[in-house]
């Protein structure tokens, strides 16, 4: 139980880190150009609330929740798979947000810029979500 505990808190923490760095280090202004956010309303809104805050982690404690499960459920018994996880990193990247970005890409009129920019932090937080659980998990 521990294990799967410290895959879930690693997860979460590691995946928010890489959506720091991802969002605000890496493609801030392309990302900021590309979404159409305005950087003094984005401050101010900010400034007022955490809501987003929250919603991100719980979103990416989800995220690591169901990785950590999923690879709990369907590994052998004591045998550790990385294959297997990162099989997963792609089935939930392509059931889950392909589907979902390429229609903000096609009703919300993003760019692919955009769609691409999400779909490889979103490839690389699952990834990192997988090989956490595979290290932990046993």
């Amino acid at each position: 139980m521990i294990p799967k505990l410290l895959s879930i808190l690693f997860g979460t923490i590691s995946t928010m880190i890489i959506g720091f760095y991802w969002y605000s280090v890496i493609f801030r202004d392309r990302y900021m150009k590309e979404a159409n956010v305005k950087l003094e309303k984005e401050k101010e809104n900010n400034q007022q609330n955490n809501q987003p805050l929250f919603l991100e982690l719980a979103g990416r404690l989800l995220q690591a929740c169901l990785i950590t499960i999923f690879y709990n459920i369907l590994k052998l018994k004591d045998e550790r798979d990385l294959i297997l996880a990162l099989s997963l990193a792609v089935f939930f990247c392509i059931s889950f947000q392909v589907q979902y970005y390429t229609s903000k890409v096609v009703w919300e009129y993003k760019t692919w810029n955009y769609f691409v920019i999400k779909m490889c932090e979103q490839f690389i937080s699952f990834s990192t979500l997988s090989i956490i659980a595979y290290i932990f998990v046993k």
